[in-house]
């Protein structure tokens, strides 16, 4: 029995990745990459005995054009639409709001809210008329956490939010669910930064900025889409589901 299709923007490193490898072997996966090829052959390389079919597509993703380029050769490549999406590309360009020049600010929208965007209206039409879909869109904390030099950031990641929730409750009578997932500090090569300062500081430094006490791998996220995007999450829809060790909870007093 041919395997469900699995999109996955930035599916080759990070958080992308580690929901491919949740996914592996129950769908097969087109992951979708903006630039470096060695770490995108290495991650297919990864999952070349997961007994799905992988491939890798580079795009840089930056608006409705690129993405519904990406789009049209999955199709093309694999012969038919697929029934899952799971939007994780994107960056973190920090820098304080009124520093920073304001056609960065709108190139992350762009990136993450309008190519998050666009990837859902392509691949819903097909779902719609199937009455079946899984979408996860990727926000963050910052959407509902504040931190400095992350304005337009978080207003994209809040941008997503409400996006999920209202299309959710668009699509809903279709069979398709539309979540979103609000990842914390997870290491990934977007956040290697700020890790490599709190590793050289203390546990005690991390544990006063995450209640568990420890950074996330991107498996923690990935085993949630992976539920998210399974039939046992029929029931779920237009959720935003933080993955963070209590982060967001607040202070820990420590």
């Amino acid at each position: 029995m041919e395997k469900r299709l699995a999109l996955i923007t930035g599916g080759t490193s990070g958080i992308g990745l580690g929901t491919a490898k949740a996914l592996a072997g129950k769908f097969d996966l087109a992951l979708a990459y903006a630039e470096n090829h060695e770490k995108a052959f290495d991650a297919a390389a990864q999952l070349n005995d997961c007994g799905s079919e992988v491939k890798i597509f580079v795009c840089k993703l930056d608006g409705y054009q690129s993405a519904k380029q990406l789009y049209d050769r999955v199709v093309a490549d694999f012969g038919r639409q697929p029934e899952i999406l799971v939007n994780s590309a994107g960056r973190i360009m920090d820098g304080f709001f009124l520093q920073t020049d304001f056609s960065i600010q709108e190139k992350l929208i762009q990136e993450h809210l309008v190519v998050s965007m666009a990837m859902c209206q392509l691949a819903l039409k097909s779902m719609y008329g199937k009455r079946y879909g899984r979408i996860v869109n990727l926000s963050s904390i910052s959407a509902i956490y504040a931190k400095r030099s992350q304005v337009s950031y978080a207003a994209a990641k809040a941008g997503i939010i409400g996006f999920t929730k209202a299309l959710a409750l668009e699509v809903a009578h279709r069979g398709i669910t539309v979540n979103t997932v609000a990842p914390g500090l997870i290491r990934t090569p977007m956040t290697s930064g700020i890790i490599n300062y709190l590793e050289k500081a203390s546990p005690r430094e991390i544990s006063r900025h995450i209640p568990a006490g420890y950074i996330g791998e991107p498996e923690d996220v990935g085993s949630l889409i992976a539920f998210l995007c399974s039939d046992a999450a029929r029931y779920i829809t237009g959720s935003v589901i933080t993955v963070d060790g209590g982060r967001s909870l607040g202070d820990t007093g420590t």
